[in-house]
C-alpha cells in the first residue's frame, strides 16, 4: 500500500481528485472534546488555549483526519443581534430558551455550549500553530440561510413574493459571516465549512435566487486559495443534485439518511460538477449499524477517489470512547 500519507497530505489528495489509500475521515467533535480534556464544558470555554487543548487532544487520541473549530449552530447570533435593528437583541437567549432541537447536534444546546466568536478564533490560531502543518484545520460559520432560518423561523421564505424582504436581511447577515470566513483565511485554514443546518423544501429555482450570496464567498476563498465544504444537515435525499448547482468545492450530507444515498448517483455527480463528496456513517455500535459502515466503506473505497466520511451528527458528549475508536478504525484501517 505504500508510505502512510499524513492527514495534511490526504486532505489535498481528497481535492485534487487523487487516487488515495482510504477516504479521510472527519468526525464533528466540538462538546465531547471536553470529555477527552478530562474538563467541564464551562472550563473548555473558559479561554482559548483550554478549547484548544481540548479538541487538539480528542484528534491526537484518536487520529482522524482533521480539526474542526465548532459545531455550534447558534454561535454568530448574539453579534447579529448587536449589529442589526430587525434581529431581537436578546435572539441567543430567545433560540436557546425555546429548547429548539439542532439539526447538527440532534440535542437541545444550552446557553453553557455557546462560546463567544472570538475565544473560536483565538483557539483557531492556536491549533492552526501547533497542529496546522500536519492536520488540518477547518474554520467552521452558520451559513446566512443557516442564520436567517434560526431567526425568523416560520416567516423564513425564499419565494418570489418574500424574496426582497429576504434578500435584504441575507445580505446583512452575508457581510459579518464573510468578516468571519476572511477572519479565518488570515489564519491560514485549510478550509471553510459552512453549515447549512436546514435545506429541505428549498427548490431550484430559490436556490437559484440565493446563488449571488454563495458565489461572493467562493470568490473570497478562491482568492485565499482555501477550500469550501457546504454542510447538509436536514435536505431532500431525492434531488441531491440541486445543491451541488451552488458551487462549493465540497458538499457533506448528514444524518441518518445519508445511510441511504446511493453512493454510485453521488459518484456521478460529484465527476459531472468536479466536487468531492463527504458523506455520514453510522457508529458501528449494533451489528445492523456495522453492516451499513462496511456497505458505505466499501463504496467509497471503490470510488477511489473525491470522497470523505464523517459522523452523523455532532458527537454526543455522552459517546462512549470505543464507539469513536471503532469507528475510526475502521475507516483509517480498511
Amino acid at each position: 500500500m505504500g508510505k502512510k500519507k499524513s492527514p495534511k497530505r490526504l486532505w489535498k489528495d481528497l481535492f485534487d481528485h487523487k487516487e488515495w489509500q482510504r477516504p479521510p475521515f472527519v468526525p464533528l467533535v466540538y462538546s465531547y472534546a471536553s470529555r477527552i480534556g478530562k474538563m467541564s464544558i464551562q472550563e473548555m470555554f473558559s479561554n482559548s488555549t483550554h478549547f484548544a487543548k481540548a479538541l487538539m487532544s480528542a484528534q491526537e487520541l484518536f487520529g482522524y483526519d482533521a480539526v474542526l473549530s465548532h459545531c455550534d449552530p447558534y454561535v454568530e447570533l448574539e453579534l447579529l443581534g448587536r449589529s442589526f435593528d430587525w434581529v431581537p437583541k436578546d435572539i441567543k437567549e430567545m433560540v436557546l430558551s425555546s429548547g429548539r432541537k439542532s439539526g447538527i447536534t440532534e440535542r437541545s444546546i444550552t446557553a453553557a455550549e455557546v462560546p463567544p466568536v472570538s475565544l473560536i478564533f483565538d483557539a483557531a490560531a492556536e491549533m492552526r500553530e501547533v497542529i496546522g502543518q500536519d492536520t488540518p484545520v477547518i474554520g467552521v460559520v452558520n451559513s446566512p440561510v443557516t442564520l436567517l432560518r434560526t431567526i425568523l423561523m416560520d416567516r423564513f421564505s425564499l419565494t418570489e413574493a418574500d424574496f426582497p424582504e429576504m434578500k435584504s436581511f441575507l445580505n446583512d447577515i452575508q457581510g459579518i459571516v464573510l468578516d468571519l470566513v476572511k477572519a479565518y483565511c488570515n489564519l491560514r485554514v485549510d478550509a471553510i465549512w459552512l453549515i447549512e443546518e436546514d435545506w429541505e423544501g428549498v427548490t431550484p429555482s430559490e436556490i437559484e435566487r440565493i446563488g449571488p450570496i454563495y458565489q461572493t464567498f467562493w470568490n473570497v476563498l478562491e482568492y485565499f486559495d482555501v477550500r469550501s465544504i457546504m454542510a447538509f444537515h436536514r435536505y431532500d435525499i431525492a434531488e441531491l443534485e440541486k445543491y451541488f448547482t451552488i458551487g462549493p468545492d465540497a458538499v457533506f450530507f448528514a444524518g441518518a439518511q445519508a445511510f441511504d444515498i446511493a453512493l454510485e448517483s453521488l459518484s456521478v455527480l460529484m465527476d459531472r460538477y468536479e466536487m468531492c463528496v463527504g458523506v455520514a456513517c453510522p457508529f458501528p455500535d449494533s451489528a445492523d449499524r456495522s453492516a451499513r459502515l462496511d456497505s458505505i466503506l466499501s463504496q467509497v473505497m471503490d470510488a477511489g477517489s473525491g470522497f470523505f466520511l464523517s459522523t452523523p451528527w455532532e458527537v454526543a458528549p455522552g459517546t462512549p470512547i470505543e464507539s469513536l475508536s471503532a469507528m475510526v478504525e475502521r475507516i483509517t484501517e480498511p
